[in-house]
């Protein structure tokens, strides 16, 4: 008995001192902003334990994830080299589809297809060119990626690339001979024990692993759980420690914000319109009206994205991302970036606001997920979420 009175203590000073270690104002405000944005999903772990959980009136379904898909595409290359089925992230790609050995396509590697520097031809918005709607009319995603032409030269430039990770489903059935679902299956779903699950297919069976995967947001939570504990999920080695590490480091030269399909969170990233990118705009024969709206902005330095997404909206209203697509090229920039050296947190990032966010210092694992039904284009991405996340645990 004498040591009872000291273990009660200790639990209820541990007790304590994890629930200090949140932020509550940043706890309520998640809160409330998901549900504002009709979330169908939000669930917020720190050391294993849920301190959030929430599916706003609804029974928890498997969801698609969107582009979050990515980072999980990114598993499954580090999959390959664990299981010594792929020689290196630099093998070239013609080693594994020969029809590459000629020409600029031969230089092209496993790692520019993950740190979006292949250069193959691409169109940033997915809906053009690889889902159309309202069917999935694409005959072989695979084999389209594999036609497509270059638009500049391997690694000379980054860019987000949407048709080049498609071909990352293609290397792994080619090197494991499996299909990339059933592969997928065996070495992460089935020990993870997920067994609800769904895949977006082309017309040719496979499944388009820029944005393939539909699973239940507490089964995406997992793979941040398996992130955290580098490689580790329920005790159990799944991939390699070695490959969570160099899939979240900066991928390339160019920005460091990308890992291997992994989004990166600096501490800050602050932005401005300065002389340069209004240059760029007026060689592009940008509409007049939209340089007068933006004008009073130009070279105000924004402290972080949020507050520079804020004052969009209030110069070119709610839709402000759409006018930015029409008015500006691919090719150009909307704003200049200014990142902390610092990286706060990891993240898969999907449309319509699908996230999952990990923050290893204060060893914290969020979802938020958002399906088609009810959800509002205007107001519904929560582009705050990963943000907030970051700031919970300080």
């Amino acid at each position: 008995m004498k040591h009872l009175i000291p273990l009660i203590f200790l639990t209820l000073f541990t007790a304590m001192a994890y629930s200090q270690e949140l932020n509550q104002v940043i706890l309520d405000s998640i809160k409330s902003k998901s549900a504002e944005s009709h979330s169908d999903a939000v669930i917020i772990k720190q050391n294993g334990k849920v301190i959030y959980q929430d599916y706003f009136g609804k029974e928890e379904v498997p969801i698609y994830i969107a582009s979050a898909g990515k980072s999980l595409t990114s598993l499954a290359i580090g999959k390959l080299l664990d299981k010594k089925l792929l020689d290196s992230l630099d093998q070239p790609i013609y080693t594994i589809y020969p029809q590459w050995n000629q020409g600029r396509k031969k230089g092209i590697t496993v790692r520019m297809l993950l740190n979006h520097t292949s250069g193959i031809q691409n169109n940033p918005n997915a809906s053009v060119e690889l889902e159309p709607a309202p069917d999935y009319k694409v005959d072989n995603i695979i084999e389209l990626a594999l036609s497509a032409e270059l638009s500049n030269e391997p690694s000379e430039k980054v860019e987000y690339n949407n048709k080049a990770v498609t071909l990352l489903g293609g290397i792994v059935q080619e090197l494991s001979g499996k299909s990339f679902d059933q592969f997928y299956v065996d070495e992460f779903f089935k020990p993870m024990n997920i067994a609800q699950y769904e895949w977006i297919k082309d017309k040719s069976g496979n499944p388009t692993v820029h944005g393939a995967f539909v699973i239940k947001p507490s089964d995406f939570l997992k793979f941040g759980e398996l992130v955290l504990n580098e490689g580790v999920y329920n005790g159990n080695q799944i991939i390699s420690k070695e490959w969570i590490k160099e899939s979240l480091k900066q991928g390339q030269e160019f920005t460091p914000i990308w890992g291997l399909l992994w989004w990166r969170l600096p501490e800050y990233e602050k932005r401005i319109i300065d002389d340069e990118i209004w240059t760029s705009w007026k060689e592009t024969s940008v509409d007049k009206e939209f340089l007068r709206k933006l004008k009073p902005i130009k070279n105000m330095l924004f402290e972080n994205k949020n507050d520079f997404y804020n004052t969009l909206e209030s110069k070119l209203g709610k839709n402000w991302n759409q006018i930015l697509n029409i008015e500006l090229p691919a090719n150009v920039k909307s704003s200049k970036r200014i990142y902390s050296d610092n990286i706060t947190a990891y993240y898969a990032d999907g449309y319509r606001g699908n996230y999952l966010v990990i923050d290893p210092k204060s060893k914290i694992v969020a979802v938020r997920c958002a399906d088609f039904e009810g959800f509002n284009y205007q107001t519904d991405f929560f582009s705050e979420f990963v943000s907030l996340v970051s700031k919970l645990g300080k």
